[in-house]
């Protein structure tokens, strides 16, 4: 079965009009587009190894960013099939309830209730690009989330030159599949999301918290709290995404593909195609190798990606743009690309899911969740890992957990 295969079952190829297909056929084949089969490109086979001998073989599934480091024999890739990662269907049936009559804006949408806020996308809609970039943020993330990860800086040596380790909370107020389970008073006060999280290593850190909140107003600042175990204080802080925590190669808003405010941003869907991406990871950790174990090389497959551009509206400390790549199937982030001020490829972040089958911490339901993310600066030649060691889903966590009250009690 060829490429076209699974564009036919996404009525892409289809002669058959796609306004013939009712709402709900449409929506299910984005949520299932590997039904009638997974994408198959000539040269690229599961089993096979792409290295610097055969890396042009992979030139219709890469970007020519990541192409040419595998081509310059930075790291190699082995293919696999192609995973399903199906969703949680209370997701989808909120999805199928809600998606039709939402509308985009830059900072809030209008009429969105839970699940995917735009499951159709066209690519000659002119809000293509900003429907992907919101289908991202309200991707399905669970109620709450409890994660412990480690966060690493590695020289073009892959020496270790600064590591830390967290934990980190979410609780997810409004927006949930079944809108009774929404946190009433966040819901009343426009709270989309609270984080909490605390450094446990090193030394010089530990004991370190932090509150932040979102809001579904993505024009309204984030706020956030953090306490000093030094001083034993806790006092408001500013949220800026363009800093760069630990001395690291990523900003705040680098993180999970693009963890930024939207409205900063002009989006442009770019197009939408098969690519070759790592795949999902049955272990708590990924395999890092390749150039001085920048790359995750654990295998990668094809998937189906949405691929769209960002540019920012005022100037930007760093990028002159960014190129995402989304997966249809989930929403995730699969790749990011960065460009600095004069044009040249700057920065690549990988980013990894974890397979369903994997599941050490007996969580009731599974949805695909970011386990690791590789961040590549190719022009200072250093590289951030971060990796999710342990997360629990959907386990009762207490509104009262992310508020500053919580901060004092906790603290050393």
């Amino acid at each position: 079965m060829l490429l076209a295969a699974p564009l036919l079952a996404l009525g892409l190829l289809s002669a058959t009009p796609a306004q013939a297909q009712s709402f709900r056929e449409r929506v299910m084949q984005r949520f299932f587009p590997y039904e009638a089969g997974t994408p198959q490109v000539a040269g690229v086979r599961p089993g096979m190894t792409l290295d610097s001998t055969n890396a042009s073989a992979a030139a219709a599934v890469l970007p020519l960013e990541i192409l040419n480091y595998i081509a310059a024999g930075d790291f190699s890739v082995v293919v696999q099939e192609t995973t399903n990662l199906p969703t949680r269907q209370a997701f989808l049936d909120a999805t199928l309830q809600h998606a039709e009559g939402v509308i985009a804006a830059e900072d809030i949408l209008q009429n969105y209730v839970a699940g995917r806020p735009f499951p159709l996308l066209e690519a000659d809609d002119p809000q293509a690009g900003l429907k992907a970039a919101w289908n991202l943020r309200y991707r399905d993330q669970g109620d709450t989330s409890q994660m412990w990860a480690i966060n690493s800086l590695l020289n073009t040596a892959g020496t270790v030159e600064r590591s830390t380790r967290f934990a980190f909370l979410s609780l997810y107020g409004m927006h949930r599949p079944d809108p009774a389970r929404n946190v009433a008073q966040w819901q009343r006060q426009g709270v989309f999301t609270k984080r909490y999280s605390m450094m446990v290593a090193p030394s010089d850190v530990e004991g370190n918290q932090l509150v932040g909140v979102t809001y579904d107003n993505d024009a309204r600042p984030q706020d956030q709290w953090a306490y000093d175990p030094k001083s034993r204080r806790t006092r408001k802080v500013v949220y800026n995404p363009y800093v760069s925590p630990e001395r690291g190669v990523l900003l705040i808003e680098d993180r999970s593909g693009f963890l930024g405010y939207i409205a900063d941003y002009e989006w442009t869907f770019v197009e939408e195609k098969v690519v070759l991406t790592p795949g999902p990871i049955k272990a708590d950790r990924p395999t890092w190798g390749g150039k001085a174990n920048w790359y995750m090389v654990n295998p990668w497959e094809l998937r189906l990606a949405v691929v769209v551009e960002g540019t920012p509206k005022i100037s930007h400390p760093l990028y002159s743009r960014r190129v995402l790549y989304m997966d249809v199937q989930t929403a995730l982030p699969l790749y990011a690309l960065t460009y600095g001020h004069e044009g040249k490829h700057k920065r690549t972040f990988f980013v990894v899911g974890r397979h369903p089958e994997y599941d050490p911490w007996d969580n009731k339901e599974w949805f695909a969740q970011i386990a690791a993310q590789g961040s590549v600066d190719y022009q200072l030649q250093r590289d951030n890992t971060f990796e999710v060691y342990k997360i629990l889903f959907n386990r009762p966590l207490s509104p009262n957990q992310f508020s500053v009250m919580t901060l004092m009690l906790q603290g050393k």
